[in-house]
């Protein structure tokens, strides 16, 4: 009976022994299995896409008669806003490095663009007061443009980006304008490829771990540009110089595909 007894013991203690050692290594394992990740994307890396979106503009186009004014007499200095806007569309390419939840990239689109506006304005003031029967013309057309820009975006949650955008803008565009008299027309035009700058922001969502969509606002401004309209026929020494704004706000929306 003694014998036994000790025979159970000694089992009951190696079973204990056994279970408390593999309730210790499952409890190593556990502890040592690293986490999932919290986000299973990353932004960084290249990119291209396309866009297609809508344009308005708020740019003017002054009126200014020469010699002076008074000089001209008929007309007071005025000024038109021919208000161009459009659709638009084209590509980009980019890249995108990501740190933590802060993403810095580099960008750089081309659009086919659409933006045409003109305005009419009649009767015409007159300089020292009054007016005149007379009517004044300012036309916009914008055919394409496009953008170099820096980006900084932060991921709020895992695949959306928010971020900022700023940088270079250039363009191409045609301007026409007309101070037309009973016999006698300042017209004058001019095609001209205008530099100047753009800033905006927009939002992008990953569809999956190579497509992404987003929404994005721009402000471009392509500057101004002069030119002088001479009578027709001659009127010595009388003109009539204008000078027309470029500036466009857009919003597109767009697709992406990250390599």
């Amino acid at each position: 009976m003694k014998r036994l007894a000790v025979t159970l013991l000694a089992l009951c203690t190696t079973g204990a022994l056994a279970f408390a050692g593999s309730d210790s290594k499952d409890m190593k394992q556990v502890a040592t299995t690293p986490p999932p990740p919290s986000c299973d994307y990353t932004w960084t890396g290249f990119y291209l896409g396309a866009h297609v979106g809508y344009g308005w503009g708020v740019g003017d186009t002054s009126f200014d008669p020469l010699p002076t004014p008074a000089g001209f007499g008929a007309l007071d200095p005025e000024s038109l806003g021919s208000n161009a806007d459009g659709v638009f569309g084209g590509g980009q390419i980019g890249y995108n490095y990501q740190w933590n939840k802060l993403v810095f990239g580099v960008e750089t689109d081309f659009s086919g663009a659409d933006f045409s506006g003109t305005k009419h304005r009649s009767p015409i003031p007159q300089f020292g007061g009054g007016t005149t029967p007379n009517e004044l013309t300012a036309h916009q057309d914008t055919d394409w443009f496009g953008t170099f820009r820096g980006r900084l975006g932060f991921t709020p949650m895992c695949r959306l980006l928010l971020y900022g955008t700023g940088g270079l803008a250039f363009g191409h565009t045609h301007y026409f304008a007309n101070t037309d008299f009973p016999g006698i027309d300042y017209a004058a035009s001019s095609d001209e490829t205008n530099v100047g700058w753009t800033a905006g922001g927009g939002l992008e969502y990953a569809l999956s771990q190579h497509w992404s969509v987003k929404a994005e606002y721009l402000y471009v401004d392509l500057g101004d540009h002069g030119f002088t309209g001479n009578p027709d026929p001659v009127n010595p020494p009388f003109q009539v110089h204008y000078n027309a704004q470029t500036q466009e706000h857009t919003v597109n929306v767009g697709l992406n595909f990250k390599f």
